[in-house]
């Protein structure tokens, strides 16, 4: 059990940040390891692990940002303008989240969505090699947008920072704002969630595999934040888009041949 926990543990690392999709590539190392005894306090421990990992990694800037608001002066007024088109970049998922559950569950009840929330992925991601760095800062439009996009990402085999990024990246904001907006966006929805899902923690069982498991996301996680940090900054985000059009294609087949 605990080698499995440290497989998906990496797995998590990877997949909960780059724009591949982590809800799917968890499911499928599940059922390639035969591995059904992570349930849901193993899974907690995982997604904690990228949590974690995404506010080590930006844990200076989340400091500057607290520091900053006990100040006077335009490094205030410029955080205080982050922090509220954060909250309007919050909006659309929200609303979706209490407005739209039962039909998201219904999709996620279909594995034939997938493939397809893949392809679409790919294809943004691939235009934006066609967009230009206009070295923009978010404005309020801008932020409405790609919430709307981290909305659209909650459906199965959509992925969060690969749509809210490439949005971003496509209405010419800068490449490093554009990263650094999706993840500090994705910080208040991923904690909420993982505070939500501590409740359904039923027994631990053994601490070895749960540790093994956060310390694989965790560590992984941090490897690959700096590497997409990388590849946006260079503007080649778009390669991972035919990483997406072959596990698109791929489980399209895969699901039609044994439908």
């Amino acid at each position: 059990m605990a080698w499995k926990m440290l497989i998906l543990g990496i797995v998590q690392g990877l997949t909960e940040f780059l724009p591949i999709s982590s809800s799917g590539h968890l499911v499928l190392a599940e059922r390639l390891l035969e591995f059904k005894e992570a349930g849901l306090s193993g899974v907690i421990f995982l997604h904690f692990g990228t949590l974690v990992a995404l506010i080590v990694f930006f844990a200076k800037r989340i400091a500057g940002i607290i520091r900053s608001l006990f100040k006077t002066g335009e490094e205030r007024r410029m955080n205080l303008r982050l922090i509220l088109l954060i909250l309007i970049a919050s909006i659309p998922a929200g609303l979706v989240g209490l407005l739209a559950r039962e039909p998201i569950e219904r999709v996620f009840a279909e594995p034939l969505y997938v493939p397809f929330f893949l392809l679409g992925t790919g294809i943004l991601l691939l235009l934006t090699r066609l967009g230009k760095d206009r070295n923009r800062s978010f404005g309020i439009s801008d932020a409405l947008l790609v919430g709307i996009a981290q909305a659209a990402a909650i459906l199965p085999g959509a992925s969060r920072s690969g749509l809210t990024i490439a949005t971003a990246l496509l209405l010419g904001i800068s490449s490093e704002e554009a990263f650094e907006f999706s993840f500090l966006l994705s910080i208040p929805a991923v904690l909420a969630a993982n505070i939500l899902e501590l409740k359904d923690i039923a027994g631990l069982g053994s601490p070895l595999p749960l540790i093994l498991g956060f310390l694989a996301s965790f560590g992984v996680g941090i490897l690959a934040l700096w590497a997409l940090r990388r590849l946006v900054i260079s503007r080649k985000f778009w390669l991972f888009s035919f990483y997406c059009f072959a596990l698109g294609g791929a489980s399209l087949v895969l699901l039609l041949v044994f439908r």
